[in-house]
């Protein structure tokens, strides 16, 4: 893409540091780093997702309510519509090109090398067509970039249960306590990030391509969390955080969502055969 904005809009962008993006089922990641996060104007204030069990986003509230009662079924894209309209909200992401959406036991013996593994159930997203639009959810007031879903997801969830997670080696002694933990290992299908040439090349390393490898959610203390795991270009390690309740990114990386993310890798490894290799199968490639 060839940057075609004004030099005002890129003064502008000079001004901020993008560190995460998430977008939940249908999101990934931008990068963070372990420690503090900054711009030129000093230390950003970090912020924690808000406490309750409110969802704000339909898509996000119909798919955490089949987790949480354990049910299993198919649901059209007419249903998540339906579901939608009565609950009186509005949902950022194109219902209109849902064709079904599946919850089912996992086949047995047809597990993978995530056999032996609490895997509870196996996830298939259709949609009507190969999904290329600007990400739905913005960081710190832009867009950075476009969301990159193919016709079919297939997901399988783990249910871990409660989990004290440990930080990376480089980080110290930091731990971190969560309830609940699911995590949803992306096995077939892509769903990436295609940033912004001209954002890119502003913000260097804050705000690559990113890949997809699963997503987790569970709770930390009275709040519900959600967060993107994900793969640069060059297979750098990438997650981003976001908040169910007041339904938005958080642009920063706290220590337990560091030391969540490296946990949660062991299920999320291509290199294990987990999930399958980044940036391939992408239409057009």
């Amino acid at each position: 893409m060839s940057p075609t904005r004004s030099q005002s809009r890129i003064d502008a962008f000079r001004t901020r540091s993008v560190l995460a993006v998430l977008a939940g089922f249908l999101a990934v990641s931008a990068a963070v780093a372990w420690g503090e996060t900054w711009t030129e104007f000093g230390p950003v204030a970090e912020e924690a997702p808000a406490f309750g069990d409110s969802i704000a986003e339909p898509f996000f509230a119909f798919m955490l309510a089949r987790v949480e009662e354990d049910s299993l079924g198919v649901w059209t894209g007419e249903d998540i519509r339906r579901f939608t309209t009565q609950r009186g909200g509005k949902s950022r992401f194109p219902l209109d090109l849902v064709k079904e959406l599946s919850r089912r036991r996992p086949p047995s013996g047809d597990q993978g090398r995530l056999a032996g593994n609490p895997v509870r159930a196996q996830w298939v997203l259709e949609l009507t067509e190969d999904l290329d639009r600007p990400m739905p959810y913005d960081i710190l007031g832009y867009h950075p970039g476009s969301l990159l879903v193919s016709r079919r997801l297939e997901l399988w969830e783990l249910a871990l249960g409660d989990q004290t997670v440990q930080g990376p080696n480089d980080a110290g002694d930091r731990s971190a306590r969560f309830q609940d933990v699911h995590i949803f290992a992306l096995v077939a299908g892509y769903l990436a990030l295609d940033a912004d040439s001209l954002i890119d090349a502003l913000l260097g390393s804050a705000l690559d391509d990113a890949w997809t490898v699963g997503l987790v959610t569970a709770r930390e203390g009275g709040r519900r969390i959600g967060l993107g795991v994900s793969l640069g270009r060059n297979n750098r390690r990438i997650y981003g955080e976001f908040d169910f309740v007041r339904d938005k990114v958080l642009p920063h990386g706290r220590p337990s969502m560091s030391a969540l993310s490296s946990w949660s890798r062991r299920w999320l490894n291509p290199d294990r055969g987990f999930v399958p290799r980044p940036w391939t199968g992408l239409a057009g490639s």
